[in-house]
């Protein structure tokens, strides 16, 4: 009998869970290795710039990202009403947990893994960014696994090289790829090997 796993997946500024559906079901009947369901919620609050959308945080104005306050209060609240929840809902652990984001929820996804004590079984950042001045927790970090498009015209190429950097800085171990012609969204290529990862853990 395959394990159970739980993929979560974080939507975008603006976006709702929604639009990461086709994703998670995607990629729960591609793996092979265990048993996926997935769930994607939407963020927290009404997005300032899209009203029929969703915002994990607010962007400031000079678009910075760092590990503020409002950062961490969201990373504390997906932990509690969404990977806790989840994983009480499911009979599962949180190391049974594959914590994916993309854009603002790749920010997220990537601010909540490394700064919880209970880490899930892997961390996926899509078109986003590790934000700064952040304090990962714990010797052991998740799989991580960053990716983004050459051509993302809304958070440049500029911030995975900068992540990768932190990341290294950081002594912490992760995969990295970034796709030629690809802008800010995700590609079947991507898919497919964000699969193999999985299939690889």
């Amino acid at each position: 009998m395959k394990e159970k796993k739980l993929l979560i997946l974080l939507h975008g500024y603006g976006a709702n869970g929604m639009d990461l559906m086709p994703i998670g079901d995607y990629v729960k009947n591609a793996i092979k290795k265990f048993e996926l369901d997935y769930f994607a919620p939407d963020a927290f609050e009404v997005c300032d710039s899209n009203p029929s959308g969703f915002q994990w945080f607010k962007l400031s104005p000079d678009r910075e990202y760092s590990y503020n306050g409002e950062v961490e209060k969201v990373s504390t609240k997906v932990l509690s009403d969404i990977i806790i929840q989840e994983t009480q809902n499911r009979q599962i652990r949180i190391s049974d947990v594959i914590l994916c984001g993309f854009s603002q929820g790749g920010m997220v996804a990537l601010s909540t893994s490394l700064t919880i004590k209970e880490k899930p079984l892997a961390t996926i950042c899509l078109s986003g960014l590790l934000v700064d001045n952040i304090h990962p927790i714990g010797e052991m970090q998740p799989n991580i696994l960053v990716m983004h498009g050459e051509e993302d015209d809304v958070l440049s190429i500029d911030f995975y090289h900068k992540t990768k950097q932190q990341l290294d800085d950081y002594g912490i171990e992760y995969q990295a790829k970034s796709y030629p012609n690809l802008g800010h969204s995700i590609s079947q290529e991507e898919l497919d090997d964000l699969i193999i990862f999985l299939d690889n853990l």
